[in-house]
């Protein structure tokens, strides 16, 4: 069975990139919870997760061009918090690849990692830039 996963009000930042960044995301993660509901095929599903892989890629050097044009203090912090998510995933993937693990647990692993990761690292960025347009 595939987990709920649906854009929350409660997930928003405040900063309409970031958000409809994280949006297109979430869609993602969604489309390999189906995959994994529907037991696709594996090289379907590998093609899945690369795009999810590339996508945060992606995201992560946004934000962090946001965070670099704001002057947001805890940019080193978050940059590497990145770092270490993008390593996480490759480690998932390659575990999904090798069989040692199912896609849905790929699939917990994301949405876990997105939920915990913008409520709490991106909210702060998201105060951070709403009390400089104050």
């Amino acid at each position: 069975m595939a987990i709920d996963i649906r854009w929350d009000k409660r997930l928003e930042v405040g900063h309409a990139r970031i958000d409809h960044e994280h949006q297109e995301f979430l869609d993602l993660v969604r489309c390999v919870s189906l995959a994994a509901e529907t037991d696709e095929p594996k090289p379907w599903c590998m093609r899945l997760l690369n795009e999810v892989k590339k996508y945060a890629d992606f995201h992560f050097f946004s934000e962090e061009n946001i965070m670099l044009r704001t002057g947001y203090p805890e940019y080193p912090a978050h940059q590497q918090k990145h770092a270490e998510l993008l390593t996480l995933l490759d480690d998932r993937i390659h575990a999904y690849a090798t069989d040692r693990i199912n896609l849905e647990a790929v699939v917990v692993f994301m949405f876990d990692w997105f939920a915990m990761h913008t409520t709490k690292l991106d909210k702060k960025l998201g105060k951070y830039i709403d009390g400089l347009e104050k």
